[in-house]
């Protein structure tokens, strides 16, 4: 996947000027904002739809490892602790995949967000294993992996799941979590290659920037 907006700028350019150029954050975001900052199907390649939200019962993690404990409580959570508006979106390209989602949560300052962060980033290196339970299909054990996350926003991490058992065998899962300024950045992919995962993050990363004003940096 090759975002758009790079033939212009590398990356590492476009987020110099941004945090140069952006004030700094003078109120909470709306989820208002936080849509119009979300990635739309005209900013994907061809192929790609957008899928309706499903509300229906989600899977559930668990673990008996201490370490675990708040790798799980993030995975549950309908929401980011803290977070004060949200917005998500989920595209899928086709049968042969990949499913991208993509969710924004905004904290009440740039201080709670970068604190926020910072326990994603510990929770996802942690934990190594857990069971998911799938509604109406059984159980999964999940080895939980953390691996090389694109390098956009700040404090960037993610970790792969793969399910080793049960109704699922055999599926990734990779998740990437990051920070502009107040705004969390998580990004969920199955089926996707690492241009798909570096490519998407990229496009909301500077989408979230163009849109909020927001530097990666700050």
């Amino acid at each position: 996947m090759t975002p758009k907006s790079s033939t212009t700028a590398s990356p590492t350019s476009a987020a110099t000027t941004s945090a140069s150029a952006t004030a700094p954050v003078t109120h909470p975001r709306t989820a208002k904002e936080l849509t119009a900052a979300l990635l739309v199907l005209k900013d994907m390649p061809s192929g790609f739809s957008v899928q309706p939200k499903d509300n229906g019962a989600q899977p559930m993690a668990s673990s008996t490892a201490p370490s675990c404990a708040t790798f799980v409580k993030l995975s549950n959570a309908a929401h980011l602790p803290g977070s004060i508006a949200s917005a998500d979106r989920s595209f899928s390209g086709g049968q042969n995949g990949p499913e991208i989602d993509e969710e924004l949560d905004a904290l009440k300052s740039v201080d709670a967000a970068t604190g926020t962060q910072q326990n994603v980033v510990t929770a996802l290196g942690s934990c190594h294993s857990v069971k998911l339970a799938i509604p109406g299909a059984g159980t999964s054990d999940v080895k939980v992996e953390s691996v090389s996350a694109p390098q956009f926003g700040s404090d960037p991490a993610a970790a792969r799941m793969t399910m080793t058992s049960g109704p699922a065998s055999g599926l990734e899962v990779t998740m990437v979590t990051t920070r502009v300024e107040d705004v969390e950045l998580a990004m969920t992919f199955v089926g996707a290659v690492p241009d798909d995962i570096d490519g998407a993050t990229q496009l909301a990363v500077e989408k979230v920037q163009t849109t909020l004003g927001a530097s990666s940096k700050a």
